[in-house]
C-alpha cells in the first residue's frame, strides 16, 4: 500500500499535497416552553493533491443562531474547500455539511431535536413533518405546510426566528403559539426545514461530499450527532488534536450552535487552524 507522497511521486504529478480536517458548525436551539437542542455539524476529512502556486478557498460555517421569543433554531453552516473564490459545487473539493435548528413543541415532551450533518446524507427528522435530509443528489424536502426545501449548498427556511447563518444555513421559524420550525442545515445539498403543521418540526441536517477523482485521497466522514431533550448534539472527532473547544456542538435549547473550523497544513508541515470570520479565506500551496 502506497503512502500520500509515494503515490504522489509515482503520479509523475510535481506538487505539494494539502491535509484538511473539516467540521460543520451546529444547529441552533429552539427557546420557549418545551424547547429542544439542535444537532451537531458532521467531519470530513481528506488529503488534496494540487500544483504548486494554486489557490484554495476556505468557507467556515457560522452556528445556527437560536430562536428568539419562542421560536425555532437556526442551522449551521456548511464547512468545505473550493477551488473557486465564489463556493459552488462545481468547484468544492471537501465538504463537512451542518447540523440543523430544533423546534418547540406544544406538548412538553422536548422530543424535537435538531439533526446531524453529513456524511454522505445529513440525518431525517424524526417526526411527520420534519425536514428532510440533504443527500449526494437533492436538498431535503421541506416540512408540511410551509418548510422550505434545501437547495445546493443551502438549508432550507421557515419564516423567520434567529437569522440565516454563514455557509447556508437556513432560518428557523414559528409563530410562537401552535408551531415553530427549525431550519435546515447547510450542506453539499442542505437539509429542509421543518413545517408548520401541528406541533412544532425540527430541520433536516445537510450533506457532505469528498470530491471523487485523483485530487483528493484518503478521504473519510464522520456524521453529526442529533440533539436530545434540552441537549444539543455532541461535537464529533473532539478528541483530534485539531479540535478547537466548542467547534461543530449542537445548540441546546435557547442557544446557538458551535461554528465549524479548518484545519490544514501543507506537505506534513505545521497545521493551520481557521476560524469562522463570517468571509471566504484563501492561501497559496
Amino acid at each position: 500500500m502506497f503512502s500520500n507522497e509515494q503515490w504522489w511521486a509515482l503520479s509523475g504529478r510535481a506538487g505539494p499535497h494539502v491535509d484538511f480536517k473539516i467540521w460543520a458548525a451546529g444547529g441552533g436551539g429552539s427557546s420557549g416552553s418545551s424547547r429542544a437542542g439542535a444537532g451537531s455539524g458532521g467531519f470530513v476529512s481528506g488529503t488534496t493533491y494540487q500544483d504548486e502556486g494554486t489557490t484554495l478557498y476556505l468557507s467556515v460555517g457560522q452556528g445556527g443562531p437560536a430562536g428568539a421569543g419562542g421560536k425555532g433554531g437556526s442551522g449551521g453552516g456548511y464547512s468545505g474547500v473550493f477551488t473557486g473564490s465564489t463556493p459552488s459545487q462545481a468547484n468544492a473539493l471537501l465538504i463537512a455539511g451542518a447540523g440543523s435548528g430544533s423546534s418547540r413543541d406544544t406538548a412538553s415532551t422536548h422530543d424535537n431535536p435538531g439533526q446531524g450533518g453529513g456524511g454522505l446524507e445529513g440525518n431525517q427528522g424524526i417526526r411527520t413533518g420534519d425536514g428532510g435530509k440533504g443527500t449526494q443528489s437533492a436538498g431535503g424536502a421541506g416540512g408540511g405546510n410551509g418548510g422550505g426545501a434545501g437547495s445546493a449548498l443551502q438549508g432550507g427556511s421557515n419564516t423567520g426566528s434567529g437569522g440565516t447563518a454563514f455557509g447556508g444555513g437556513g432560518d428557523g421559524g414559528g409563530n410562537n403559539s401552535s408551531y415553530t420550525a427549525g431550519g435546515g442545515g447547510g450542506g453539499y445539498f442542505g437539509g429542509g426545514a421543518g413545517g408548520a403543521a401541528g406541533a412544532g418540526q425540527a430541520g433536516g441536517g445537510g450533506s457532505g461530499y469528498i470530491k471523487d477523482d485523483e485530487d483528493v485521497e484518503d478521504g473519510a466522514f464522520t456524521q453529526g450527532n442529533n440533539g436530545s431533550g434540552d441537549n444539543g448534539g455532541a461535537a464529533v472527532e473532539s478528541g483530534d488534536d485539531q479540535y478547537v473547544s466548542g467547534t461543530g456542538k449542537g445548540g441546546d435549547s435557547g442557544a446557538a450552535g458551535g461554528n465549524g473550523s479548518i484545519s490544514y497544513r501543507i506537505n506534513n508541515g505545521s497545521w493551520v487552524t481557521v476560524a469562522y470570520s463570517g468571509g471566504v479565506v484563501s492561501f497559496t500551496t
